[in-house]
């Protein structure tokens, strides 16, 4: 890799730890010297994908450990292979996400580290822009490269001459253009040309709309040095990702285990009072199930079904809800992940589809007596 040299020391090369840089190819080059605000470099927009994403939870803990999954339908990549980095807030429970592939972050991190920078903020050059107003987007043209900041938050670049296709797919948006001129298609919706970002990007905010530095590439475990310890928790994020922690509607679960349960033992009172005090909910339904649904009905079948496929596996039942489409998702409390892909292995032998996931109630934690999971099996398995 290709480093703009200010000075050398023994065993890598440095430069001056501040001012605004850019990651160019594989080369880190000075963009401003004199650059006042935190030490920043910037990253090719082309190799990230920055999208606002709905995260209605209530702390920032919770928000990083669901922003990979609630991004599952929007990436082509498996979850194990990039990296998420969670930004700003650009609205009330909506907020910006930047994704890059793991393979390209050890890079740039491994680019930073021989430069002496690991303490910089990482920033995608698109977000370097000023955000436009509403209904208006911010684009920075230079030697057939564009560089645009949506009115959400986000930002992109693409040649040049892909820029209009993605504007008339934005909606035609109005234009605040710098740098070099738009393609004459696009002249029309100019609504003011800016000669503040003359030369190349630079940022207009001291705190970034987001630092792709956080998580393993968090400046504080960069200095170890170690990619092979990156390596090894990428791994394991990989393994967490496969146990089924991608299921998109399971996010909807967060905060409503205990209602419920509380919703169940209700409806089971309304239909034999007394019955909703029992420990075992699965009991409970089971007693109540095929009168709910007139004798023989989808639920009864599922629901028979299922239990018999789950007796003697070690599981707590907290919860357990029918859907419209015929899914039958079941809330439980298991020793430990292995039970759970057990239960999972029970419900496929018995010809029921299967998915699971730890419960979003307590991913990352551990229930008082095992593992917190959902298992959702599929309509199809109503058939037989």
């Amino acid at each position: 890799m290709r480093i703009a040299v200010e000075g050398q020391g023994p065993g890598r090369t440095t430069i001056a730890g501040h001012g605004l840089w850019r990651i160019q190819s594989d080369a880190l080059i000075p963009v401003d010297r004199a650059w006042a605000g935190p030490l920043t470099v910037l990253v090719p927009s082309e190799k990230i994908l920055t999208v606002v994403i709905d995260l209605p939870f209530a702390s920032r803990r919770q928000r990083i450990q669901a922003a990979p999954y609630a991004l599952e339908g929007v990436i082509a990549e498996p979850l194990d292979q990039v990296h998420v980095a969670l930004g700003t807030e650009v609205s009330p429970r909506r907020h910006l996400c930047a994704v890059v592939r793991h393979s390209l972050m050890r890079d740039w991190v491994t680019l930073l580290t021989r430069a002496g920078l690991e303490r910089c903020i990482l920033l995608p050059d698109a977000l370097a822009l000023p955000e436009p107003p509403p209904g208006s987007w911010r684009v920075a043209i230079e030697r057939q490269r564009a560089v645009v900041r949506t009115d959400d938050g986000g930002g992109f670049a693409v040649e040049v001459a892909a820029l209009p296709a993605a504007w008339e797919a934005g909606g035609r948006p109005t234009l605040i253009a710098e740098g070099d001129p738009l393609p004459e298609v696009m002249r029309e919706g100019v609504r003011e040309v800016s000669l503040e970002m003359e030369g190349g990007s630079r940022p207009s905010i001291v705190a970034p709309p987001v630092d792709l530095r956080q998580g393993l590439y968090a400046a504080q475990r960069t200095e170890a040095g170690s990619p092979w310890k990156i390596v090894g928790q990428v791994a394991v994020l990989g393994v967490v990702a496969h146990l089924g922690l991608v299921a998109l509607d399971t996010l909807a679960l967060l905060g409503m285990a205990d209602r419920r349960e509380a919703e169940t033992r209700r409806l089971i009172a309304e239909r034999q009072p007394g019955l909703e005090a029992s420990p075992d909910l699965v009991a409970a339904v089971d007693q109540i199930a095929p009168a709910a649904v007139g004798g023989d009905g989808p639920f009864a079948r599922l629901f028979g079904r299922t239990s018999r496929a789950l007796t003697g596996q070690p599981l707590a039942y907290r919860a357990i809800s029918y859907g419209a489409t015929g899914s039958l998702t079941l809330a439980i409390t298991a020793v430990d992940v292995a039970a759970v892909d057990g239960a999972v292995a029970a419900l496929a032998r018995a010809a029921i589809p299967a998915r699971s996931a730890l419960d979003p109630v307590a991913v990352g934690t551990l229930a008082p007596n095992g593992v917190n999971a959902v298992i959702t099996l599929q309509p199809a398995g109503t058939a037989r």
